[in-house]
């Protein structure tokens, strides 16, 4: 079950509560620009809006939220009995709703582009793949979860639905050999059908590639490179449609360590996680790198920023 404390239940039925409603209803009229991240200080998920300059939590012990299409519900995964478990919210009724029972690491949820359906990354088999399944699913784990990646010792990890619900991007530890680990070689990003199919590789950086997220028209994927030579975590944007392996990527923006990639529903932004006087806060800048705006100034790490919808 997910263990709150007494401010993480407070964040759920009443802090900020009246404040927090109007804020989402009024950008229910108003254009909105709006994420949400995690402070992992306090391992609280925070909505912020970027335009009125406004934060309020929305939820404690969770992590790695992603907002449904319609920007009405969160997916996220908490902590609890020495595992972690997926959980949906409704941003008004403030009710987690547990959606993975198993004895297993579940995380990274991201959502389809009809919001029936969730894919994920799970340890259930013993080694981490990628799984799918309903959201409204209440049977057993085995019954709504579908294993989608091979059943073996490779690594799986950061799935991300594209918006035409066509592919699902993600990081794997797999066709890959390293100089650092010969056991499991480096990540790189792939796509593949819903179902599983048609697996295709799309880099082939020999540092570690992470969390892709994908642009709004769903032809191009942001992503965390890392650049051996220069010793950086650099963003990256690539064109799916690149016959060439690891041949249509540009540089985006590159600091010391950036990470966790965003785009914005139109397409015009990109949010992400970069690290500044020792930890790391959360900046937003054109879709070109340029504008850059950091939107967090605290004293401990803001990570896994998303637009809501």
């Amino acid at each position: 079950m997910l263990r709150l404390s007494v401010v993480g239940a407070a964040a759920l039925t009443c802090v900020s509560m009246a404040v927090t409603l109007s804020l989402i209803l009024l950008s229910s009229l108003l254009p909105r620009r709006q994420i949400t991240y995690v402070n992992a200080g306090d391992a609280v998920i925070y909505l912020m809006d970027v335009d009125r300059n406004i934060t309020l939590p929305l939820i404690a012990n969770g992590y790695n939220p992603t907002w449904s299409p319609d920007g009405q519900r969160l997916a996220f995964y908490a902590y609890g009995d020495s595992k972690r478990d997926i959980y949906i919210m409704d941003i008004f009724a403030r009710k987690p709703h547990q959606i993975t029972h198993n004895q297993a690491n579940n995380g990274d949820p991201a959502w389809s582009a009809d919001g029936r359906q969730i894919v994920f990354a799970s340890d259930d088999d013993g080694a981490f793949g990628i799984f799918v399944m309903p959201v409204d699913c209440t049977a057993a784990f085995d019954e709504c979860a579908t294993r989608i990646t091979p059943k073996n010792t490779d690594w799986y990890a950061a799935p991300a639905w594209s918006p035409d619900g066509q592919f699902i991007a993600f990081a794997a530890v797999r066709d890959t050999t390293s100089s650092f680990d010969t056991t499991l070689g480096n990540s790189n990003i792939y796509i593949m059908r819903p179902d599983g199919s048609r697996t295709r590789r799309l880099t082939t950086n020999l540092g570690e590639d992470y969390t892709p997220a994908w642009s709004p028209d769903s032809r191009s994927l942001v992503y965390a490179a890392q650049n051996i030579q220069h010793g950086l975590m650099e963003l990256m944007i690539m064109d799916v449609d690149c016959e060439i392996i690891g041949g249509c990527q540009r540089l985006l923006f590159s600091d010391v360590v950036d990470l966790m990639p965003s785009w914005s529903a139109n397409g015009r932004e990109v949010v992400f996680v970069d690290a500044q006087d020792g930890n790391f806060e959360i900046f937003v800048m054109d879709s070109a790198g340029e504008g850059i705006q950091q939107l967090t100034f605290n004293h401990t790490d803001e990570i896994s920023p998303r637009w809501r919808p």
